[in-house]
């Protein structure tokens, strides 16, 4: 590859080409998969509950969006539209991640669907 094909590429060309050896020769073991399950825990523990409750006092008391006032009632629906994305944000971007990774690292070790097709044969 020459340089000025190198100097073509984008940030994100670069990045993706540093991490598919990464993604591509990853094998999960019992002391990767217990840490990673006790870190991803702490993570949706403190991004579900604890980041949305802090999220609801902080509205409450500093913002003062706790119903009250003219445009008390959109406030405090505002509010806890927030806190629901908060809730829910993280668990879904954690499965679409997790899904992307699988299909990434099976095309890179050239695996394909070998899943039957049904119908008559």
């Amino acid at each position: 590859m020459s340089q000025v094909e190198t100097a073509k590429k984008s940030g994100f060309a670069r990045l993706k080409e540093r991490f598919e050896p990464i993604v591509r020769d990853f094998e999960w073991n019992w002391t990767k998969a217990v840490l990673f399950s006790l870190g991803f825990s702490v993570f949706i523990l403190v991004s579900t509950s604890v980041l949305p409750s802090f999220w609801l006092y902080f509205a409450d008391q500093k913002l003062h969006w706790d119903g009250s006032g003219p445009q008390g009632f959109w406030l405090k629906e505002l509010r806890d539209i927030i806190a629901m994305g908060g809730v829910t944000t993280p668990i879904i971007v954690s499965l679409v991640v997790a899904a992307i990774l699988q299909n990434w690292r099976r095309k890179l070790r050239g695996h394909t669907d070998s899943r039957p097709s049904g119908g008559y044969r």
